[in-house]
């Protein structure tokens, strides 16, 4: 996106204040491989750099931080694990699930959202490490609900391939569904503590679930203290059936739309869903996520985006191993200089007519790929005036909750977009100068 064409008159319009979190695609995994800043001052594989990360977050007002998953090594871009190991794209990860103990002990307000799969996590051991975490924190915590589309991740866990992607979403409504019922299972005053009767839990008041579906059988009750609040439920449905997920479920719907109209219509068709499933549609917050440059002049933001519109072989073959992966098609037997063929997948459906639709109808693969690295889709290059007149001109057309900063957590990058962004914000008006005391869903519900 070329922040220059979101110039806009002051005195035009007023926008409130909005929601903004941090996304890091590349979850508990390599931070900064292969960029500028990369240093091998911190590792990665410990929580220092991630506590020093969301402690920053937490200071310029950033409402959540959603730690990205995936369970494989990808090996389906030219059958070859090459890129994704040589470029650290997709693996080593760790389970992010073990880091957010530390992130919790680092900060007071931060909402933290690690990823869980519903294809692949049994309910019952979901729903009972979530109870923990959610112990362990302030109402802080959240989950990320994805479905794994991945025939790759499937084989690790005894499947021949993924099932298929409408029936993956069947699976996802009653695994939320179980998660929540085991939750539910005690009742919230179940543990009184009678010293005298010599009572710790009423068992009256915990009773097992029975649940029978179509994928789960689960007996119940959880074994884990009855919760102070569930936690708050993210989701990334892009699909006509993902959106239905999304509206039916979750808090907050974070989307890959482009421009204005998409991003308009992806939020009235998420809000639609919600109050077809009779909840208020102002509980989903609709995020978008964006990965902002922040240069120091207009000239400079040109260069740069001139500099990745000249595409190197490892920009293609980054972008492609991506999307490789993520689409489950192998993207290296197309002809870069012929337009790319009408495509569809039982994977990420989303995440691919994302990809597809950055050029034009008819465009080559070398088009799309010179498009994105120069900044369409998600991406943006600019000052951070220029930036942020983006921010509040695009939510005000899109009637937007907020945007999700996408990028590594190493300190060069989130110094590099916060330090530079945060004023311009708080002087538009734009973002939290300070946090209540009700947790991470009453956070998201101020405005």
């Amino acid at each position: 996106m070329n922040p220059q064409s979101a110039r806009y008159a002051a005195d035009s319009y007023s926008q409130g204040m909005l929601h903004f979190g941090w996304f890091v695609g590349h979850g508990f995994g390599v931070q900064g491989w292969g960029t500028p800043g990369y240093s091998l001052g911190y590792d990665w594989k410990r929580p220092e750099i991630y506590q020093e990360a969301v402690r920053h977050f937490e200071r310029s007002g950033l409402d959540l931080f959603i730690i990205e998953d995936s369970l494989t090594v990808p090996d389906t871009y030219g059958a070859s694990s090459e890129v994704s190991l040589a470029q650290a794209s997709f693996a080593p990860k760790h389970d992010p699930l073990a880091l957010v103990p530390y992130l919790l002990s680092a900060t007071k307000n931060l909402g933290i959202v690690p990823t869980v799969s519903a294809s692949f996590y049994p309910p019952f051991t979901a729903a009972r490490l979530l109870a923990t975490l959610q112990h362990f924190s302030d109402r802080q915590l959240g989950w990320n609900v994805v479905t794994s589309g991945s025939d790759l991740a499937a084989q690790n866990y005894g499947l021949d391939q993924q099932i298929e992607h409408d029936i993956r979403y069947e699976k996802a409504e009653e695994f939320v569904d179980v998660v929540r019922k085991l939750w539910r299972s005690w009742q919230p005053d179940a543990i009184v503590e009678d010293v005298k009767r010599g009572i710790y839990a009423d068992h009256r008041k915990v009773e097992p679930i029975h649940h029978r579906g179509e994928f789960f059988r689960v007996r119940g009750p959880l074994n884990t203290a009855p919760l102070p609040e569930e936690p708050v439920l993210v989701q990334a449905g892009a699909s006509p059936r993902g959106r239905a997920f999304a509206g039916g479920h979750a808090d907050v719907a974070l989307a890959l739309a482009r421009g204005v109209d998409g991003m308009r219509s992806y939020r009235e068709s998420i809000r639609a869903e919600a109050a077809a499933s009779g909840r208020n549609p102002d509980h989903v917050k609709v995020l978008f996520v964006l990965k902002p440059t922040v240069v120091s002049s207009p000239a400079e933001a040109e260069e740069l985006r001139a500099q990745r519109e000249a595409l190197t072989q490892r920009d293609i073959d980054s972008q492609l191993n991506s999307i490789s992966y993520l689409s489950v098609i192998d993207f290296k037997k197309f002809d870069l200089d012929e337009p790319l063929p009408k495509l569809s997948t039982n994977s990420n459906q989303g995440t691919l007519e994302h990809f597809a639709s950055a050029a034009p109808a008819g465009a080559t693969l070398r088009e799309i790929l010179s498009k994105r690295s120069g900044g369409a889709g998600d991406s943006i290059i600019g000052t951070p005036e220029q930036i942020v007149d983006y921010l509040e001109q695009t939510a005000a057309e899109v009637g937007g909750d907020g945007f999700l900063f996408s990028g590594f957590v190493d300190p060069s990058t989130v110094h590099g977009v916060l330090d530079r962004l945060v004023p311009v914000l708080r002087r538009r008006g734009l973002l939290r100068t300070s946090f209540g005391d009700g947790g991470l869903r009453a956070n998201l519900r101020d405005f």
